[in-house]
């Protein structure tokens, strides 16, 4: 007998046009708790990736990208259509069911991704925006390296890391204080094979400016409405769903307690959610994060 067997609350909606044609995205939820097959699809799925916060994975299925939430929540992209679509939720139901079938027969990857979040990484960055890295803007290649579409390798001036773990340091111009970040391997684009003494030390020393450009807005669709979220908002909404507290994003975008209480209402009403966790599906979905 089958675990999982339908799907409900089922919404399409349109996203931007790729190639001429117009894209969508699907929100569903399956009748059951997967999250116990995350390490198992890890070990399965095409381009499987664990985050550990928040807890999602999203692997490609069919060329469709796919992001589950615990404990039943599925976000899906790059439709063209509401029959697609619909196919689609019946074939990731199949494919649960066949992993939860063949679990004895899978050995699980338990291994989570931490996101690097955006204002860490910009402590690390020129922010001079000199495109190098193939990126317009320093925030705009802080925002891929966060969501796993570029590898810290291609800053020039990104320091060296300093240990097998891939740990990178500098020392602010400012201040005494140094800043360190650990990344794994495959996100720095690098391999260290021998470190020496030199190596375990800062070995860069950068002018770090108190912020970078704000990101552009952008335009979504909900239930027939256009709306348009403001780049302030777009910074709100990636911390909020980085994990980051009222307070936190308060103190990393230099406002008050009440804007950012402001700016989430707003955030929520244009995209017609509820709470934090519906607003970081639809940041998923959009690659805002």
């Amino acid at each position: 007998m089958n675990r999982f067997n339908n799907f409900f609350n089922f919404s399409l909606r349109a996203t931007s046009l790729k190639m001429g044609e117009r894209c969508w995205f699907s929100h569903f939820r399956i009748d059951g708790d997967f999250s116990g097959l995350f390490p198992f699809i890890q070990s399965t799925a095409n381009e499987a990736a664990y985050f550990e916060s928040p807890e999602h994975i999203r692997f490609r299925l069919e060329d469709v990208i796919c992001d589950l939430y615990p404990p039943d929540i599925v976000a899906s992209r790059f439709f063209y259509g509401r029959e697609q679509s619909l196919e689609f939720a019946q074939k990731l139901i199949d494919f649960l069911n066949e992993v939860e079938c063949c679990k004895s027969q899978i050995n699980p990857s338990f291994r989570k991704l931490s996101r690097v979040h955006v204002p860490d990484l910009l402590n690390f960055l020129p922010t001079t925006n000199c495109g190098e890295c193939g990126f317009r803007t320093c925030m705009a290649f802080a925002a891929a390296v966060s969501r796993r579409k570029a590898r810290l390798i291609a800053c020039t001036y990104f320091p060296k890391p300093v240990d097998a773990k891939i740990c990178f340091a500098v020392r602010d111009q400012h201040s005494e204080k140094i800043r360190t970040l650990e990344v794994d391997p495959q996100l720095a684009g690098v391999m260290i094979t021998n470190i020496d003494d030199a190596q375990s030390a800062p070995l860069q020393r950068l002018d770090v400016k108190e912020g970078a450009r704000r990101p552009t807005g952008i335009t979504g669709n909900c239930d027939g409405l256009i709306f348009k979220i403001t780049g302030r908002e777009a910074e709100v909404l990636r911390l909020l769903t980085e994990g980051f507290t009222n307070k936190e994003i308060a103190e990393i975008l230099k406002v008050s307690h009440n804007t950012v209480k402001s700016h989430i209402v707003h955030i929520f009403d244009k995209l017609g959610v509820n709470d934090r966790t519906q607003a970081a599906v639809w940041a998923a979905q959009n690659d805002l994060v």
